[in-house]
């Protein structure tokens, strides 16, 4: 039985992929976690069976052990990914990393030089591969079906109340601090890209619109904080209250369909005490009381618009030509009523169609000669990223084990991150940015 450990106790470490384990115990054991919040750590070491003498403090504790297992899963913040990936690696783990890989392009490279020096599989969390709609348009791509690929159309469209949660008052709000909203968010979108297109990139450009959220935009007599009672909460959408005491715009973003029947008069629907995310974000306590104190006193309370130093775009646009003459455009934006993901590709002899969301995913191929339209058959994906998150990780154990390859590298994994800080740049600099021709697909420079 594979044995591995966790460094980061949060929604992804503990939730996301390691309760794979609780399910199926035979696939393998956590038997040591690092975190710094003793409830967060304890909380898991009782969930998983870690003996208190195996919950360290943080992953230099943890690593100064040696190597105490197989596999290492770290899912800390996005800034403190490279140094215990770096020592993991070194330690001869094999690390399964959440994404991003690091906030900057040459930790990125770091990372990546480690695991071809070491030869340890560093693989990052790149779930929308393993989702069942993705996969399912790689295979009708490859089949040749809608002939050669012409262009591809992507857009994440992320729920307004989930952008005021992440990336305005929560931790990826200030770019600096966490890294680019392109990156953080969407470094997903750009391996699909990279990955449907065959080829890496040749051409970026990028626009972006800054945040609306800005104190100048503050309605008049808003309060520092939403729970201090604002006049504008019955009409705000952003109203931090009726987010994490009753989670209800998550509970109206998970009932929406895409062909929406009205629902004119339609009761707002609550679920007082709701316990999972984002409410779990906001506190490890999920007691009422414990959820009015964050709202005075954190970030995650505070007016939408007062937040103060929030700086993510409200929406941005990156056009992309790969190397095979594959021309994309992917549209990240703040403002969805539902959140998901769409995704159209148009070839020489036909079209896909697709929309992937919380409980409802589809996709339709088009044929241009005879005017067919055929709909996908795909299992049910329930679950984040349509069911995705405990299938790469029963893929990376599968991997550990020496069952079968990762689908994907580090190396293969840098070009979504390159691409997304060029971006950033693209956008804030007012550049085009350009990678000279590549035979391998995974190394090249960056030029303008």
């Amino acid at each position: 039985m594979l044995e591995g450990v966790v460094i980061g106790a949060g929604n992804r470490g503990a939730d996301a992929y390691a309760s794979l384990l609780l399910s199926e115990p035979d696939l393998g054991k956590i038997v040591a976690v690092a975190d710094p919040s003793a409830a967060r750590r304890d909380a898991f070491g009782e969930r998983y069976d870690v003996p208190a003498g195996s919950r360290f403090r943080s992953d230099e504790e943890l690593l100064a052990r040696g190597k105490l297992a197989d596999f290492a899963l770290i899912a800390t913040p996005d800034a403190l990914h490279t140094d215990p990936a770096l020592r993991a690696l070194d330690e001869g783990y094999a690390v399964l990393l959440e994404k991003p890989m690091a906030p900057t392009e040459p930790e990125c490279g770091q990372l990546v030089a480690a695991a071809e020096r070491t030869g340890n599989i560093l693989q990052i969390c790149h779930v929308l591969r393993y989702a069942p709609l993705f996969a399912a348009i790689k295979q009708v791509v490859d089949s040749g079906e809608i002939g050669e690929m012409v262009t591809i159309q992507h857009s994440e469209n992320v729920s307004y109340w989930h952008y005021a949660h992440s990336y305005c008052r929560g931790n990826w709000r200030n770019r600096a601090a966490s890294s680019p909203m392109i990156l953080a968010k969407s470094c997903h979108d750009l391996d699909i890209l990279y990955w449907l297109a065959g080829a890496p990139p040749a051409r970026l450009t990028s626009l972006e619109r800054p945040t609306e959220l800005r104190a100048e935009n503050a309605p008049e007599g808003a309060p520092a904080f939403c729970v201090e009672g604002c006049p504008h909460s019955g009409a705000c959408a952003y109203d931090a209250v009726e987010m994490y005491r009753h989670a209800s715009p998550l509970l109206i973003d998970i009932g929406k369909k895409t062909h929406a029947e009205p629902n004119d008069g339609a009761e707002v629907p609550r679920a007082d005490g709701w316990k999972g995310w984002p409410v779990s974000v906001v506190t490890d306590d999920p007691a009422p009381s414990a959820v009015d104190h964050a709202l005075r006193t954190t970030t995650y309370g505070r007016c939408v618009y007062r937040v103060g130093d929030n700086d993510q775009p409200s929406s941005q646009h990156v056009g992309i030509l790969f190397q095979n003459g594959v021309n994309a455009s992917f549209t990240l934006h703040s403002t969805s009523y539902r959140e998901g993901r769409e995704t159209r590709i148009d070839g020489t002899r036909g079209s896909i169609v697709a929309g992937f969301y919380t409980l409802e995913n589809t996709v339709v191929v088009h044929d241009h000669k005879t005017g067919r339209v055929r709909y996908v058959d795909l299992p049910d994906a329930a679950g984040t990223h349509g069911g995705s998150d405990p299938k790469l990780f029963r893929a990376f154990l599968q991997a550990v084990r020496g069952e079968a390859p990762p689908i994907t590298s580090a190396a293969e994994s840098m070009w979504s991150h390159r691409m997304a800080f060029a971006a950033d740049r693209a956008a804030r600099e007012g550049v085009v940015v350009e990678w000279p021709p590549v035979a391998d697909g995974l190394r090249g420079g960056v030029h303008e």
